[in-house]
């Protein structure tokens, strides 16, 4: 629980004697708890378009020691503000109940797909693909609001002919499952939001065993994405508030598209193959076919 001052009210509080440098980077912090948490000196200096030396003096002119003792009163207050109810609170804010919720919401996505472009088309994507391509194996991880796209890309890829193992556990049984990688593969990790320690595992058992990893996030910090040989960024927003998995999901057929495209005659083909197993067993029977004859 909060006792002292928090570090919005450090900032409020010396906001007038400061620069009009220190004062960016408080209005910076202030804005983006969730943001500043996970990034280092030389990514916040890059975020407020300053110096490093400048976020040095204004961690100093805010009363700490320095930019170490200025980072941990930041994750200090991202573990104490940035929680489930405080990001949905932050969401609901800009929205109103009324008919206008659908156009509100895909305005703000909108808002996030317009950056995708660049990262999607850039060098990191077209290896990605070239990565998933070369793989016959393919390990995916993805907890919480994540798993939802590990079971998107098994189910695709499986019908192009990939052995896919999905992980979504967490605690005891996560370590059960990545403590058997099949060889050969490609690790695909899924993390939206704050990194659980169970994805830093993952990708380092990955790593421990060989494996290439791809890392689809929509966070670009250092800790993290060190962490894989491949990142792709699927921007939503400050970490702080609730989003849509519409810009991650996405990405994700686009991964799924570039390599059927990469491997078109074996996606194609696995298929035909799989519509032959299924003819030969009168199958698929959808509901409503045959209805009206049923009815005469």
């Amino acid at each position: 629980m909060q006792t002292g001052p928090t570090l919005s009210d450090i900032i409020k509080s010396k906001y007038e004697g400061l620069t009009a440098a220190h004062r960016n980077i408080g209005t910076y912090v202030a804005g983006n708890i969730a943001d500043a948490a996970f990034m280092n000196i030389q990514e916040l200096a890059k975020a407020c378009k300053v110096s490093e030396a400048s976020v040095v003096r204004f961690a100093r002119a805010l009363s700490f020691a320095g930019y170490p003792e200025l980072k941990s009163a930041i994750q200090s207050t991202f573990l104490s503000q940035v929680n489930l109810a405080t990001k949905l609170d932050r969401k609901l804010n800009d929205l109103q109940p009324d008919e206008g919720l659908v156009r509100t919401l895909l305005e703000n996505e909108l808002e996030q797909l317009t950056r995708l472009p660049a990262e999607t088309t850039g060098e990191a994507f077209k290896d990605c693909v070239s990565l998933i391509t070369s793989a016959e194996n393919l390990v995916i991880y993805g907890e919480g609001s994540c798993a939802s796209l590990t079971y998107l890309m098994e189910f695709r890829l499986r019908r192009f002919g990939y052995n896919v193992t999905r992980i979504n556990e967490s605690g005891k049984d996560f370590f059960e499952r990545v403590m058997h990688f099949p060889k050969d593969a490609v690790a695909v990790a899924l993390g939206l939001g704050r990194p659980s320690e169970e994805l830093v595992v993952f990708l380092s058992q990955a790593k421990k065993n060989g494996m290439k990893s791809i890392l689809i996030t929509d966070s670009m910090f250092s800790f993290i994405a060190q962490k894989a040989d491949l990142v792709l960024c699927a921007t939503r927003g400050t970490l702080g508030v609730f989003h849509s998995l519409l810009v991650p999901t996405l990405m994700c057929e686009a991964l799924i598209l570039g390599v059927a495209l990469k491997r078109r005659e074996d996606s194609i083909e696995a298929l035909k193959e799989l519509d032959r197993l299924r003819n030969a067993y009168g199958y698929p029977r959808y509901a409503g076919l045959g209805a009206a004859d049923e009815e005469r």
